[in-house]
């Protein structure tokens, strides 16, 4: 379980996914992925069949909401923002929302629920803990439930359904932006891990306001959701990094590839932000970063070392792979090229 955490200096937040049944180890940095061998990984995605996904909301709000704009709407605009990205194909319907299921451990197989105060879910990771997603699967990369959990009481903050709503109801208290919190948990809904981009929705750090895609969550979601007919052609960035003098392979590097240009393929989207690509490393040092648009690129690899480190990933507790058993490396400086 990854908890979320409350950072002094701009009150971020790690937002949290949690597996379920099956405990994945992550071998890229954008989609989760079930290991299929030393150095390979299928990407943990929805089923085609199962679209549209269908998920259902328990409605009732908790103390800590507060603005006109209701959850549903919200969450709807959440979904919104990850199923009209550009080159992906994915759809979702909502049931009629229901105010019965109120206990975590007594959700029936198959909803795909999201709930604000549902009891039986473990908030105490951390103190700053706002939401958790729970994703089931067959343990052969295919999801067949998730449902996300809102901290019905987080410590000194509120969510706010909407800018116009003012601040928190109790004085102290720091608002966070509901839909931020819930575009970056459905993001883990449709298999995404955190990402080491500063500026991505599922950078586990998030600020109080941020409800667009980075080229990075484009990348991670447009792999697992292709379109068959992409607006934008994508290609990928490949390589292996190594460690000096011996040429050791680098496991678990955060390798990433930034535009050198003003070029922007998708600014026609204005859901869409610029930004860096990323991946990791697998055991052999090897990285493929996918998703990436044609332009000029320097790629970079750095440390799983702060404020992104490896607990920020389905591997992270202990630091060595249950798959791999092998150690994430941080015993380096970032490199370029």
């Amino acid at each position: 379980m990854k908890a979320l955490r409350v950072m002094s200096f701009a009150i971020p937040i790690i937002l949290a996914a949690l597996l379920m049944i099956v405990v994945r180890p992550v071998y890229p940095f954008v989609p989760e992925a079930t290991g299929t061998g030393p150095n390979a990984y299928t990407v943990d995605a929805w089923p085609a069949g199962a679209q549209p996904i269908n998920w259902l909301i328990n409605p009732t709000r908790s103390s800590a909401i507060t603005g006109s704009t209701s959850v549903t709407t919200v969450i709807q605009a959440a979904f919104a923002t990850w199923t009209t990205a550009p080159d992906t194909n994915l759809s979702v319907i909502s049931s009629p929302g229901t105010s019965t299921i109120t206990d975590a451990k007594n959700v029936p197989n198959g909803t795909n629920l999201v709930c604000f105060v549902c009891t039986g879910v473990d908030f105490s990771a951390s103190d700053g803990t706002l939401a958790l997603t729970t994703t089931f699967s067959n343990g052969s990369g295919v999801i067949s439930q998730a449902d996300i959990y809102f901290n019905p009481s987080p410590k000194s903050l509120c969510f706010v359904t909407d800018a116009q709503s003012g601040g928190c109801p109790t004085q102290g208290d720091s608002a966070q932006d509901l839909q931020t919190v819930a575009t970056h948990e459905i993001g883990h809904f449709f298999g995404l891990d955190h990402s080491g981009v500063v500026r991505a929705i599922m950078f586990p750090f998030a600020p109080s306001l941020l409800t667009t895609l980075s080229y990075d969550d484009l990348a991670g979601i447009s792999t697992s959701y292709p379109s068959p007919a992409p607006v934008v052609p994508i290609g990928k960035i490949t390589g292996t990094v190594n460690m000096a003098p011996n040429g050791s392979p680098v496991f678990a590097a955060h390798v990433f590839g930034n535009s050198t240009t003003a070029s922007n393929p998708f600014a026609a989207f204005n859901n869409i932000r610029k930004t860096p690509i990323g991946t990791l490393t697998l055991p052999n040092g090897s990285f493929t970063i996918s998703g990436v648009p044609a332009d000029s690129y320097m790629v970079m690899a750095e440390p799983l070392d702060g404020p992104v480190d490896n607990t920020a990933v389905e591997w992270g507790l202990p630091a060595k792979t249950p798959t791999f058993n092998q150690q994430i490396q941080t015993n380096f400086t970032t490199r370029w090229h």
